[in-house]
C-alpha cells in the first residue's frame, strides 16, 4: 500500500508529505477499530499545548473530504485546543479494507493497546488481511475458509493463519501469540467483550483466556461475580470455584492446593517422600494458626503485623484487596 523508492534492488519507504488540513474538513468513521476515550484526549491536549504535535495524523481522501485513518486522540486533542487546522499525511489506501489495515497496524505498532484491544486488533487484522490476500486462507475456497475457523495453536500444525507471519514481522509478536490473541477474541461473546472493556481484566490476558474458554452462559455468570460492587470474587479462578462449588477456596485451602500441586509436579522420587500425612499436617497447622490469629487482642495483632508488614502488604496486593 505504501509508496516506495528503489535504489538498485532495494526498496525504501518514501517519506510522506505533510499537509495542513482544516479540522472541519476531516470526518471520523463510526466503525473505528479502537474505542475513543475523551479523558485520554484531554490529557494529550495538555501535552500538545506544552511541546506541540510531534506526529501528524493520517487521513484518506474520499471525494472532496478527508477521512481519518489514524490519530483520533490527536485529532480530538487539537479540537480541544481550538486549532483550526492540523498536520496530516495522506494515505494511499484505495479501498476500505486497505484503510482499515493501516489503522489496525498503526495501533498495533504503537504498543499502547491493552490486552483486550490487542486481541480485537489482531482479529480485525486477520479479517482484513485474508480479504486482501485470499491465498492466506489456504487457497481461498469455501472448504479452506471453514478450516481457518479452527484456530490451531500447535506451532507444528499445518493449518495456521497465513496472515500471522506477516503481521508478526510488523509488530514483533510470535505467530503463536497472535493466534492465541485471535482465539481469545473469537471465543469471547459480544456481551463479554463489551463488559470487559475498561475493567482491570482488560489488561490481563491470562484472565481473558480463562473467561473465553467458558460457555457463553458461564461467561455471563463469571462477569456477574467479577464485576459486582463489591466483587463477589477477586480472580477468575475464584469465580469459577464459586460457580462449580458454591464458594471460593479460603486462603488456607489455596495454600494446601498449591502445596499439593507442587508435590505432584516434583520428580517421582521426591514426590513419594512427601506423604498425604504431610499435606494433612500442613492443613491442620494453617487452620490452627488462623484460629490463634482470630483470638489475638488488637495490640498483639498490631505487633505481629508490624513485624511482617511487607509480606502482609504483598499478600493483600496479590488478592486484590489493595
Amino acid at each position: 500500500m505504501s509508496k516506495t523508492i528503489k535504489f538498485g534492488n532495494i526498496a525504501y519507504p518514501a517519506i510522506a508529505a505533510i499537509h495542513d488540513v482544516d479540522l472541519a474538513a476531516i470526518d471520523v468513521p463510526t466503525n473505528r477499530a479502537r474505542s475513543f476515550d475523551p479523558d485520554e484526549a484531554a490529557g494529550l491536549a495538555a501535552s500538545i499545548a506544552e511541546v506541540g504535535l510531534l506526529h501528524p495524523i493520517r487521513v484518506r481522501l474520499v471525494g472532496n473530504r478527508h477521512r481519518l485513518v489514524a490519530g483520533r486522540k490527536r485529532l480530538e486533542a487539537c479540537r480541544l485546543l481550538g486549532w483550526n487546522a492540523i498536520p496530516v499525511t495522506i494515505s494511499d489506501a484505495s479501498t476500505d479494507d486497505e484503510e482499515r489495515l493501516e489503522e489496525v497496524v498503526e495501533n498495533l505498532a504503537s504498543f499502547s493497546l491493552n490486552k483486550l484491544d490487542r486481541c480485537q486488533h489482531l482479529y480485525e487484522f486477520k479479517q482484513v488481511y485474508e480479504r486482501l490476500h485470499p491465498e492466506a486462507k489456504h487457497g481461498g475456497d469455501r472448504k479452506s475458509e471453514i478450516k481457518t475457523q479452527n484456530l490451531r495453536l500447535d506451532p507444528d500444525a499445518s493449518e495456521v493463519f497465513g496472515f500471522a507471519p506477516a503481521i508478526a514481522e510488523k509488530i514483533g509478536m510470535s505467530r503463536r501469540a497472535i493466534e492465541l490473541a485471535v482465539k481469545i477474541w473469537t471465543d469471547l461473546t459480544i456481551l463479554s467483550r463489551i463488559r470487559l472493556a475498561g475493567t482491570r481484566f482488560a489488561d490481563h490476558q491470562s484472565a481473558l483466556k480463562e473467561i473465553s474458554e467458558q460457555s457463553p452462559a458461564d461467561q455471563a455468570e463469571l462477569l456477574d461475580l467479577l464485576l459486582a460492587e463489591p466483587p463477589a470474587a477477586q480472580t477468575v479462578a475464584d469465580a469459577l470455584a464459586v460457580l462449580r462449588n458454591g464458594s471460593a477456596p479460603t486462603p488456607a485451602e489455596k495454600k494446601v492446593a498449591a502445596v499439593s500441586k507442587a508435590v505432584q509436579s516434583m520428580a517421582k522420587p521426591v514426590a513419594s517422600a512427601v506423604t498425604s500425612r504431610d499435606v494433612a499436617e500442613l492443613k491442620e497447622g494453617i487452620a490452627t494458626l488462623s484460629k490463634f490469629m482470630a483470638k489475638l487482642e488488637d495490640d498483639a495483632l498490631d505487633s505481629i503485623v508490624a513485624e511482617n508488614e511487607e509480606r502482609i502488604i504483598a499478600s493483600l496486593k496479590r488478592r486484590g484487596r489493595i
